[in-house]
């Protein structure tokens, strides 16, 4: 009787532990987009370093916090003064780079680590942003 009371009991204790249902894991970080939008990015998490050391994607021109939001996001982007292979509709657009370093890469042209792809993945849910592209110098 005393087996099957306790048995009981650490069954109910460990059942008030766990997270309620769609909460994310407790060690996850509280900034990982629910869902990636895939649709608008031109490669995938495996395939994410595959360029010439970086991906790309067009802001509006001076929408400074857009910038700033993104910035927050990802605080290596670069501004370029072209189209780019984003193709920006220079002025009203301004490219931007997103850096693929050893930081963001598990292996040169492999893919790329998980914080890199979950701010590729918020970067992309911006309404402002049509799509990410790997960088590719001619």
């Amino acid at each position: 009787m005393k087996t099957s009371r306790l048995s009981l009991l650490v069954v109910l204790g460990l059942a008030s532990c766990a997270a309620p249902p769609g909460d994310p894991p407790v060690d996850a970080p509280s900034n990982l987009v629910s869902s990636c939008p895939t649709n608008e990015i031109a490669f995938t998490k495996e395939t994410g370093c595959m360029n010439d050391g970086s991906v790309e994607f067009c802001l509006p021109t001076g929408n400074d916090a857009l910038v700033a939001r993104v910035r927050e996001i990802a605080p290596t982007i670069e501004a370029g003064s072209s189209r780019g292979r984003a193709g920006c509709s220079v002025p009203a657009e301004t490219l931007y780079f997103f850096p693929t370093g050893e930081a963001e890469c598990v292996a040169r042209h492999g893919a790329l680590v998980d914080a890199a792809w979950d701010k590729i993945c918020r970067i992309a849910a911006l309404p402002e942003v049509r799509k990410i592209v790997p960088t590719w110098y001619e």
